[in-house]
This record gives C-alpha cells, sequence and structure tokens, in this order.
C-alpha cells in the first residue's frame, strides 16, 4: 500500500480567518475611539487589497491604516501579530492532527502571503515538514506541479473552496477531496468525493473504506 498524505487549506479549515478579522477590527476600533462609519470605512480596505494584489497580503493591509489612521507603526504590528489573537482562531487542536498523523502525513495547500499563512499554523509547526507546505498566491495554478511530488500517495485535499476542489479532480480523479461546506455555499452539482460540516469530521471519514490505492489499480 503506498503512503497516503492530507492536504489541508488553512483558511476556513484549520483557521478561522473570519474570526481573526472580525477580533482585529474590534480591537482596532476600540483602541482608536473609532465610530461605526470609521470602522466600516476599515473593513473595506481588506477588500481594496485583495482586489488590488488577487490574494490578501498583510503587508498591504497594514500600510494603508497607517496611512489612514492616526497610530504608531509598532502598536498597530504589535496589535496585529498578538499572538492570543491567532491561538484564538484555531479550529483544530493538537489532538486532532495527532489522529491524522496516525493515518496520513499531514500537508498544507493554501493560498495567501505566506509569511502570514504560516503564522495561523505556527503552533502546530510540529505536525508539518516544510516540504509538505504549499502556499501560493494562486494555488489552481499550482495544482499539477503539487501532484507531481506525489504520484505514488494517496491523496486527499480538504478545503471549503469547491473550485479548488473541482480543479484537482479533473487533474487526477484518484485525488478523495473533502468539502467543508459553508452555509448555502455548496452548488448542487458539487463532484467533491465527501461532504462534511466541520473539520473534525474528517478523522471518521478516513477510517472509512475510501478510493482504491493508486498502485493497485495499474
Amino acid at each position: 500500500m503506498s503512503q497516503a498524505i492530507v492536504f489541508f487549506d488553512i483558511d476556513g479549515v484549520i483557521f478561522d480567518a473570519k474570526k481573526f478579522f472580525i477580533s482585529f477590527y474590534e480591537k482596532f476600533a476600540h483602541v482608536n475611539n473609532l465610530t461605526n462609519e470609521q470602522t466600516e470605512k476599515l473593513k473595506e480596505l481588506y477588500g481594496e487589497v485583495k482586489k488590488e494584489k488577487g490574494f490578501f497580503d498583510p503587508q498591504v493591509f497594514l500600510a494603508k491604516i497607517l496611512s489612514q489612521y492616526s497610530i504608531a507603526k509598532e502598536d498597530l504590528e504589535r496589535l496585529w501579530w498578538d499572538e492570543k489573537s491567532f491561538r484564538e482562531c484555531l479550529l483544530v487542536d493538537e489532538d486532532f492532527l495527532k489522529q491524522i498523523q496516525e493515518k496520513a502525513i499531514i500537508g498544507i495547500f493554501s493560498k495567501g502571503e505566506i509569511n502570514f499563512q504560516k503564522k495561523k499554523i505556527e503552533k502546530f509547526a510540529s505536525f508539518f515538514k516544510s516540504q509538505d507546505i504549499y502556499i501560493f498566491e494562486d494555488k489552481i495554478v499550482k495544482i499539477n506541479e503539487v501532484l507531481a511530488k506525489y504520484k505514488n500517495y494517496q491523496i486527499y485535499v480538504v478545503d471549503d473552496n469547491v473550485d479548488v476542489l473541482e480543479s484537482f479532480k479533473q487533474i487526477d480523479n484518484l485525488v478523495y477531496t473533502v468539502l467543508i461546506r459553508e452555509e448555502q455555499t455548496e452548488s448542487s452539482n458539487n463532484k467533491t468525493d465527501s461532504v462534511i460540516d466541520n473539520v473534525l469530521q474528517l478523522v471518521p471519514l478516513l477510517t472509512q473504506k475510501l478510493p482504491l490505492n493508486r498502485l493497485e489499480i495499474f
């Protein structure tokens, strides 16, 4: 039997990015005595960054904040990179990763700015090997490149983005895809192998009979 690897997306799977931003907006607004209207304008900067870059870049975001609000750079950096804030937004714990690790190698396949994404999973550094962490500005175009490195592996991909999972299936139908379902985001013609409401449901799923080992079908 070939070795198995589970690739996790970060945002919406391992890390609650929405919660992180809500917390940041609230803390920033409190420290700077912002009105509701001013806080809404702060939130708009996030959309501006994603539109300009095609992904979220925290350094661009923080630079925009510094240009529009009276706050010292050191104070803003401290507020943004607060360790407690990152840990409070984790969706999994070490026990969950240990259970996954008993069945497969744990990998990361994510989109975004690499330092920000790695910060989100910093607590779990011991569970990941650097060669199994893939973070790209546009990860869909990198699927072929990553799959080529794991030709003899049973591959599972866990993501909350249907387009990413379907792109994997189009390239290699033997990849087992798992969708983390968000409210009202699952398409009726979704072609993923499994749909779960919470990443913690992945543990029992991996114990079930899944697709044939790719080495067994040749």
